[in-house]
């Protein structure tokens, strides 16, 4: 569950990395880009925390 958490941690740190991107950009391609890449990293970090807390309650 550790290696869960620690990529967890590293998803959030890349959301913050693009959104950061993100805005600096001017509007186009490059700011639709990191846009979406933004969107994909907090699907992928619901889907993360979904299955540390599944493992928390498989735990108990």
């Amino acid at each position: 569950m550790k290696d869960m958490i620690e990529h967890l941690a590293t998803l959030r740190e890349q959301i913050v990395k693009c959104e950061q991107l993100r805005d600096a950009a001017r509007p186009g391609i490059k700011r639709a880009a990191f846009e979406r890449v933004v969107a994909h990293y907090k699907l992928l970090a619901d889907e993360l925390e979904n299955a540390i807390a599944q493992a928390r309650a498989e735990q108990k």
